[in-house]
């Protein structure tokens, strides 16, 4: 053969190799231009803003799977504790998708407007050892499985809207019952109700003998709202039957810190003498404030 051919050949092949060696260099790349890409658009959605998980886990460190099921076991906790959180840090990290932040500790003022608590502690100046434990208390970190090592946008974002609620999702659907009255009159919904199995009155001067208090133990403290010393009264509508029986309880005015949760769970074991229409026990709504107080 012409040497001259045969370095010809030589040099093409040389070339066909680097080129090959190019593709492979430059396809991870592109990948991690795209997860890059992927992440930034997650950030720009999530970071400084709040997210609620669709089940209140009250675990520092919680993982999920792509479809939004707990990996693990992890307590469920009461809204205002344990459904928010401020997001700090979201990172795409190959096949999942690791979130920081801190949660959110709602309180309520007398017109009903929600605070987080713990901003406080976050303004705080100077010593402020208590401050820095309660927000190092509040901190959470949350890792999302993914379906393979190279997700797409789409799968990113269904993840995601598997284990927190999306924007536009009613909070009524995944509150407590005693919550749904509240959440659906703050975000202008209507509760299907059911009938009532027997009519259900209101207390009247002359017509109807109001339901008198038989055993009403005090309600637990939560134990967030005793460490910072939060007082005051959650309002609940209720229903006590003709067996005086207190039934279908709604949050009516909040107060915040998880009290919320113990006041429905003492009011439910409170008894009564049941009211009386015409000498007869009869089913009436009424309302009842628990009050909050530390001596």
């Amino acid at each position: 053969m012409n040497p001259d051919l045969r370095r010809s050949k030589r040099r093409r092949t040389k070339v066909a190799f680097t080129l090959v060696g190019l593709m492979v260099l430059f396809l991870p790349t592109q990948m991690r231009a795209d997860d890059n890409e992927i992440e930034s658009h997650l950030k720009s959605i999530y970071v400084d803003n709040i997210l609620t998980l669709r089940h209140f886990y009250t675990a520092k460190h919680l993982k999920f799977r792509a479809d939004g099921t707990l990996v693990g076991d992890a307590a469920i906790g009461p809204w205002t504790l344990a459904s928010q959180f401020r997001v700090k840090e979201i990172r795409l990290n190959g096949s999942s998708i690791k979130v920081k932040g801190r949660r959110i500790q709602w309180i309520f003022d007398g017109q009903g407007k929600s605070h987080d608590q713990l901003m406080r502690d976050e303004d705080c100046s100077g010593k402020c050892d208590a401050e820095k434990k309660a927000l190092g208390d509040a901190a959470i970190e949350i890792a999302i499985s993914l379906p393979s090592d190279k997700p797409t946008e789409e799968e990113t974002m269904a993840a995601m809207n598997a284990v927190f609620l999306p924007s536009g999702e009613s909070m009524v659907d995944i509150v407590p019952p005693f919550w749904q009255a509240y959440f659906a009159k703050r975000e202008g919904k209507v509760l299907p109700s059911a009938a009532p199995k027997e009519t259900v009155y209101v207390v009247k001067t002359g017509e109807i003998t109001p339901p008198r208090l038989t055993f009403n133990p005090d309600p637990d403290y939560a134990v967030e709202a005793r460490r910072v010393n939060y007082q005051g009264s959650v309002l609940i509508a209720l229903v006590v039957d003709s067996t005086g029986k207190p039934q279908d309880l709604q949050i009516e005015k909040p107060l915040g810190m998880g009290l919320e949760e113990k006041a429905v769970a003492s009011v439910k074991i409170w008894k009564f003498e049941p009211a009386l229409k015409d000498g007869k026990p009869v089913p009436v709504r009424i309302h009842i404030q628990v009050i909050f107080h530390l001596y």
